[in-house]
């Protein structure tokens, strides 16, 4: 009897400890799975993030030639590798467009490196129309991968989008054995090992999004019956309760590596701020409680300036500057965000929201008119800053991001380096701006656009010298539009490339007609900025056939304040054409001796707005007679533009300018009619009665 009692005894302790073993491995092998799928969700996250945003929107679908956003946002990401070490941007159809692998520009073909594994996620994702992921198989082993439309949250950008078709946004990452150590860390299991065949007591199988094996991760059991048995053989129910404790334990430490994981997809990883989707989801939290809350968007002004001219490792340590300086200013008084690139989110809850994030914002302001010192590098860096608030949850995230986002474009349009509060006037401005570009879209593709011409008179000759192309557009449903309406729309949407050019080879054509008469046309900063503009210009020339000693390009100051050194270079290429480069609106801004000499220009322009108070301020004329006094110094050819009257005239001539422009002289005129004037004499013109002085 007692044999077989023990014998009973020793075989249900036998089950016993083989049940909890079994159980054990079971729940481990759960635990482990969800890791897996943790990371695969981190993923998803990730590129759903990075896709629904209005800026990629923008870069994508306007200007892929925009290298600067492409790298500040996912280019410096994949160099570090945290959250994903490969991007691509694919069209419709999945043909690569533009990509980085581990910090360098790559642009290979996604189907063939994941094969079946890619197909079916981008059908999936094509099909459930969000964010998906999962894992493929490559011939440097398992890789995480992660896919999203390119799609705008505001609904006023919606037509940026191709009617074929969103494009892709896919994220990847490796699968290796860094990431088996992360799972291994937070389920405690030392020796998880990421192998092609199975390893070890215990392992289960990676799959593919076809279900197909590709790699297998093993560990050793912690076997805690046998644990039990030994320690408390008599104490059947404390082992029981040990083997549960062990269970519960397993499965808080993978709870707590899936949290772990979740909460690193909501942090940037350059600026150790929170991120987009960590902003979008505090105010989902906030306006489901109804409370008053204050947004405030952050656009860099200048920032690819410095990139390109000094690295983007000064740009990183700026973005690190600026988000330590906002988090000065915004304390533990709300939220600071990167959403990326050169863009930062404040939110900032309660009653006096509205008063604080005005506070803020014009402090920030106030801090950026002051360099910051980089590495032995004086940088400067403007902001648009675009507010909004609510009051009562009447709104969700998208609606107050969105109010901001068009707050903070107006904010830049009005001039940069400003603030602007959100109304809904801006929404009727910025319906007008999208009508506005999808009709200049048509109009580039079909070259309709007009050129007329303003003539510049040589004081002492007097005779025509110059003549300035001015564009003229009409909408075919709002008519004749200004050109300070539709050119800030050309430049904000990346348009303004396709348009100089198609303004400039048509001005050199006309003007091939006027003798030795030069041409001037004003280029924006927009157009100078694009790295291809002197190949571009270059180009141009040689197809019209137009000299470029007769050529002269006028150009803003505020260009050369904002990106001092890009414009050295780009003007240096640009007389190195022998093409000329006159300072437009000299007089009223930032331009000094040390500017003029720096930049070598042919000519300068006197602001209009010297010109009309010359005859009513002694001071407008002390002004202007400086101005020419520093030009003649430097050997600088000085022109006055809005000249209207005799009167003016003669003070423009009294003060030494070289060339006069307005319509006391001509209005601006037909290509045909400057031709005209050159060549044939007209002694009834206006410019017979300029006095001798």
């Amino acid at each position: 009897m007692i044999i077989m009692f023990i014998a009973v005894l020793g075989f249900s302790l036998s089950r016993t400890i083989d049940a909890a073993n079994t159980v054990d491995t079971e729940r481990t092998r759960t635990a482990v799975d969800a890791a897996v799928q943790a990371q695969v969700r981190q993923i998803i996250v990730m590129v759903d993030d990075n896709a629904l945003w209005d800026a990629a929107a923008t870069a994508v679908y306007t200007n892929l030639s925009d290298t600067e956003f492409f790298w500040s946002s996912w280019g410096f990401s994949s160099a570090e590798g945290k959250y994903f070490d490969t991007v691509l941007v694919l069209d419709h159809e999945g043909r690569p467009l533009l990509g980085y692998r581990r910090g360098r520009a790559t642009r290979f073909d996604p189907m063939v490196r994941y094969g079946e594994s890619f197909r079916i996620l981008l059908e999936r994702a094509d099909r459930q129309r969000q964010a998906v992921g999962g894992l493929a198989g490559s011939s440097e082993g398992p890789v995480l991968i992660g896919i999203a439309n390119i799609v705008p949250t505001n609904g006023a950008l919606d037509h940026l989008v191709p009617k074929s078709g969103p494009y892709w946004l896919v994220f990847t990452k490796p699968f290796d054995q860094g990431a088996a150590d992360l799972i291994g860390r937070s389920l405690l299991l030392d020796d998880m090992k990421l192998s092609d065949k199975p390893l070890g007591q215990a392992a289960i199988a990676v799959r593919d999004t076809a279900a197909r094996p590709i790699a297998n991760l093993s560990w050793t059991p912690a076997r805690p019956g046998n644990i039990a048995i030994e320690r408390v053989l008599p104490w059947i129910a404390i082992a029981a309760l040990l083997h549960i404790f062990i269970g519960l334990f397993f499965g808080r430490q993978a709870l707590r590596s899936v949290s772990k994981l979740a909460d690193e997809a909501m942090v940037d990883s350059l600026s150790n701020l929170p991120n987009r989707r960590a902003v979008r989801q505090e105010l989902d939290r906030r306006l489901k409680r109804g409370e008053r809350l204050a947004l405030a968007l952050i656009d860099l002004d200048g920032f690819k300036g410095i990139n390109d001219n000094y690295g983007h490792h000064v740009g990183d340590r700026l973005i690190k500057s600026i988000a330590s300086l906002l988090q000065d200013l915004v304390g533990k008084n709300g939220m600071i965000a990167r959403l990326g690139g050169d863009e930062f989110a404040i939110l900032i809850p309660g009653a006096s929201a509205v008063n604080q994030v005005q506070d803020i914002s014009s402090a920030m302001l106030d801090k950026l008119s002051r360099p910051f010192r980089i590495d032995e590098r004086t940088v400067l860096v403007g902001a648009s800053i675009g507010l909004a608030s609510v009051s009562l949850s009447d709104l969700d995230s998208s609606e107050l991001m969105r109010r901001a986002d068009v707050a903070m474009y107006a904010a830049k349009q009005a001039g940069k380096m400003r603030l602007a509060w959100y109304d809904e006037m801006l929404d009727q401005k910025q319906a007008i701006a999208r009508t506005i570009e999808a009709e200049l879209r048509l109009a580039i593709d079909a070259g309709d656009f007009e050129l007329v011409y303003q003539p510049m008179v040589d004081v002492h000759e007097k005779k025509i010298v110059a003549a300035e192309a001015l564009l003229r557009w009409t909408s075919p449903t709002r008519g004749v539009v200004n050109p300070s309406e539709f050119i800030p729309v050309a430049e904000e949407t990346g348009l303004i490339d396709a348009m100089g050019m198609i303004v400039l080879r048509k001005a050199c054509r006309d003007a091939l007609e006027w003798g030795d008469v030069r041409l001037a046309i004003n280029v924006s900063a927009a157009q100078l900025r694009n790295p291809e503009f002197a190949s571009a210009l270059n180009l141009a020339l040689v197809e019209t056939g137009f000299p470029a000693e007769r050529l002269e390009l006028e150009i803003n100051e505020s260009y050369l304040v904002y990106d001092p050194d890009a414009a050295v270079r780009v003007l240096r290429e640009i007389r190195a054409l022998g093409v000329g480069v006159a300072l437009d609106d000299y007089g009223t801004g930032h331009a000094s001796i040390g500017f003029l000499r720096q930049f070598s220009f042919s000519k300068v322009k006197l602001d209009r707005s010297l010109v009309s108070e010359a005859g009513l301020s002694e001071e407008a004329r002390t002004v202007i007679q400086a101005n020419v006094a520093v030009a003649r110094a430097l050997n600088v050819a000085v022109a006055a533009e809005g000249v209207e009257t005799a009167d003016q005239a003669d003070l423009m001539h009294v003060a030494g300018c070289d060339q006069l422009q307005g319509w006391f002289f001509s209005r601006a005129v037909t290509a045909r009619e400057i031709a005209a004037r050159v060549f044939k004499d007209h002694p009834e013109h206006p410019s017979s009665r300029l006095r001798a002085v």
